[in-house]
Parts: structure tokens; sequence; C-alpha cells
């Protein structure tokens, strides 16, 4: 968590966003993760991705609706 925030605090600061560049890092990442990963292997790396990033599309939504389903 330390990372991300850091990585959020220094996007901040930065006047130009370069979104190719950006992009370009991610991929590299990714690659980085999955370059030893059987075709299976890669597949429950991107079912599991999809899980979280679902998750946290649901948890922003909540937020910015107010709504709080773990009442």
């Amino acid at each position: 968590m330390l990372t991300l925030q850091y990585s959020v605090e220094y996007m901040m600061k930065i006047t130009k966003f370069n979104c190719v560049e950006m992009k370009h890092r991610g991929a590299e990442k990714v690659e980085e993760k999955t370059r030893n990963m059987t075709s299976a292997q890669e597949l429950t790396f991107w079912q599991e991705q999809t899980k979280h990033l679902k998750r946290f599309q649901e948890s922003k939504k909540q937020i910015q609706t107010g709504i709080d389903t773990h009442k």
C-alpha cells in the first residue's frame, strides 16, 4: 500500500501527464507478472484481476451514491 500511496502522491505532483508512457509502464508490469505463467495460470490471473476490478468499481459506485450494502 505504501508504494501505491507514494505513486499517487508522485503522480499528483507531475504537471504533465503522459498517458502512453503510463500505459507502457503498466504493460511492462503485467508482462513481468505473467512472463513465466502457463496459459491456465494466466487465465486464472486475469479472472482474479477482473474480480478485483469489479469489486473496486462497485465500492467506488457505492461511495459516490452513498449506498452501504454492508449494513
